[in-house]
């Protein structure tokens, strides 16, 4: 053999001695990984998983703790006495605009902080009263200069406000939308005088033309039963004092965001989504999942559905209404499918007085009725969410949310005349984009739904649903929040789908939306837009100073050992399945959650920010709320040790997980 072959063979032993060792070490840093990953998780039937699924990032890196775009989106609208003006409220961007009736120019801006949404005007016209969704307060400006008069406190999240004269006196009712209650104010000085219990998420507001009643509609449903039939609330207070009157429900229906009503009638209207989350989602091709309606009640809460949609054309989404002056139209928004249905409230009036009382129960169901009454459509521009009428009824301004202007139409002959131009319409901003995807019905069979007809504002919608692919019955799966989403993959429940762009693609084509799937550009700004979605409420929660309960629900959330000592194993320890900051590590656990009819015992562990705002609980939405996860659903401490909790101790680690 050669010099130059032994070499040769030399180099060859020691690359394959070297490849030896590195597949050593590979084997070795592999077991010890597993029994890293076993030892503090605490289960020993994981295998290799990756570092960051404990060893997570920063909150401040995701994108929603990222700064945003702002766009001049607008919200409430209200029209002058004198119908020279429209106020327009700027949430997005913490203003108010202020546009020439007739010609369309926005002659003002003033700044408002606090994210203005619902206006009312004084009769007078010279106070405009602006709900402050984010500071959870009504300010009273100065119409002539914009100047700040007044402002008071309400609950969380204020929508919608309306005025009223009543025996007691001048009065403001506005809806909560966080706290779930309406306040009721007193005009001059601006002061809350009660606040009265509502259904789950109040959401708009009206009251009768004499001041004896006050309408709130609520959005969502209250959870009971997971297979219970879900009815949100449409709540009747005496808006003097505040006086409770009424529950009223809206059978099978839920988001309702708009309410109006009428000068001539006992009549209250309010758009609504007759879903029907329990049948299978087969059933979208045959239209028995979602349609819109309109629920008309009177005084005493006795309601009738009646439907909106067509029977091969769906209006997804309808929230605003406003009422003719004389009472004889209707004019509604759909924000999931652009247009403005116009209704003949006497030809609805009519045929309610000749139909049976079966008929009228039944009429939600018709989808060939709404010919009957609804006498034009008017197209707009992209997700109309609000609607005013000036005084004599005689011009429309419809709010195209994610187009940033106002449409302007003339009600005799129902033809547009202009826009109110707020802004660009944000069509170079990804997440803009991706926010019209999100609202848009015509990616579903007949335009059905959106995204946002079961994720109103990227939230949940509280329900349950039964996909089809897992059989009739099986596997109902509680309606995820959207919002705080970035980063904590994979989706579902079973945790079977990597990203969101999976999750919403050929999945939601094949499952929900019947129809061809998104197309991938619009795909990546639908995941770009629900990756901007913060948790609820994020920026008013986050490093706050924790209250002593909060503190003590914080310790016991990372207790290692119970109060008298005794070890809590690891894999039965709050921290280790929902560790910091996400609160979840990202795998599918086995906690003794499950139901009768579900195929497996291990679901995806969800993330924890904003919990508290996401009720119902568990996989298929069976808990009520947060206590019912330990006192009704807890099995054999699977669910962390919980068995060593008092009442008190229950009550501040529910107090802290609503701080996260």
């Amino acid at each position: 053999m050669t010099t130059k072959s032994c070499h040769l063979w030399r180099r060859v032993a020691g690359l394959g001695a070297a490849l030896m060792v590195a597949a050593g070490v590979g084997v070795g840093l592999h077991t010890w990984s597993v029994r890293h990953v076993q030892r503090w998780s605490g289960r020993q039937d994981l295998g290799w998983v990756n570092c960051n699924h404990c060893h997570q990032g920063k909150l401040e890196d995701l994108p929603w703790a990222k700064p945003r775009p702002k766009h001049p989106a607008p919200a409430g609208l209200a029209v002058s006495p004198d119908g020279r003006w429209v106020y327009i409220a700027l949430d997005d961007v913490d203003e108010l605009a202020v546009a020439d009736a007739i010609t369309g120019r926005v002659v003002k801006r003033v700044n408002v902080k606090g994210g203005p949404f619902g206006l009312a005007l004084h009769p007078g016209g010279e106070r405009l009263f602006v709900t402050l969704h984010d500071s959870d307060e009504v300010v009273a400006l100065d119409t002539r200069n914009g100047k700040e008069l007044e402002r008071v406190a309400v609950g969380m999240g204020p929508v919608s406000i309306s005025y009223c004269r009543t025996p007691a006196g001048e009065r403001l009712v506005v809806a909560n939308s966080l706290s779930d209650d309406a306040s009721v104010l007193r005009v001059s000085p601006l002061q809350e005088l009660a606040r009265a219990e509502t259904g789950r998420e109040p959401y708009a507001t009206a009251v009768a033309s004499d001041g004896s009643v006050a309408f709130i509609a609520c959005r969502l449903a209250v959870p009971t039963n997971v297979l219970a039939v879900p009815d949100s609330e449409l709540t009747i207070i005496n808006p003097a004092g505040g006086r409770l009157l009424k529950r009223a429900i809206f059978y099978s229906s839920h988001l309702a965001e708009g309410i109006a009503t009428t000068p001539n009638r006992p009549w209250s209207i309010t758009p609504i989504i007759k879903v029907r989350n329990l049948v299978p989602i087969t059933q979208v091709a045959n239209g028995w999942v979602m349609s819109s309606g309109l629920a008309i009640s009177d005084h005493e809460g006795r309601i009738v559905e009646m439907p909106l949609d067509e029977a091969n054309d769906y209006f997804a989404d309808p929230s605003g209404i406003v009422i003719s002056p004389d009472g004889r139209r209707a004019y509604v928004v759909s924000g999931g499918s652009d247009t403005v249905s116009v209704v003949d409230l006497d030809k609805m009036a009519a045929w309610l007085e000749r139909s049976s009382p079966q008929r009228r129960h039944e009429a939600i169901e018709d989808l060939t009725l709404s010919s009957e009454y609804v006498i034009a459509r008017i197209p707009t521009a992209r997700n109309p969410r609000h609607i005013a009428l000036s005084p004599d009824g005689a011009r429309l301004f419809v709010s195209e949310r994610l187009n940033d202007s106002v449409l302007m139409v003339d009600t005799a002959t129902l033809k547009v005349t202009g826009r109110i131009v707020l802004g660009d319409g944000g069509a170079w901003d990804p997440i803009r984009r991706g926010e019209r995807v999100f609202t848009k019905a015509a990616h579903t069979f007949q335009r059905q739904f959106s995204c946002r007809s079961c994720h109103p504002d990227g939230h949940v919608d509280g329900l349950a649903y039964d996909f089809d692919g897992d059989g009739i019955g099986d596997n109902l799966l509680d309606n995820r929040t959207l919002q705080g989403v970035a980063g904590t993959h994979p989706f579902k429940w079973n945790g079977k789908n990597p990203s969101l762009q999976v999750q919403c693609g050929p999945r939601f084509a094949r499952v929900l939306m019947r129809t061809e799937p998104i197309p991938p550009k619009d795909l990546e700004d639908l995941a770009t837009f629900i990756q901007s979605l913060p948790p609820p409420r994020w920026e008013r929660r986050h490093n706050r100073p924790l209250t002593p309960a909060q503190e003590r629900g914080r310790r016991l959330f990372f207790a290692t050992h119970t109060t008298d000592g005794t070890p809590i194993p690891r894999e039965r320890q709050c921290q280790t399945c929902h560790r910091p900051p996400l609160y979840s590590y990202r795998l599918p656990s086995a906690v003794g959650t499950k139901g009768p009819r579900d195929v497996s015992d291990f679901f995806d562990t969800p993330h924890l920010l904003g919990i508290g705002y996401s009720a119902p609980y568990l996989h298929d939405g069976r808990a009520k709320t947060l206590e019912e996860l330990w006192t009704t659903y807890q099995t054999n401490d699977l669910h962390g040790v919980s068995s060593y909790w008092t009442k008190h101790q229950l009550n501040d680690l529910v107090e802290f997980l609503k701080t996260l």
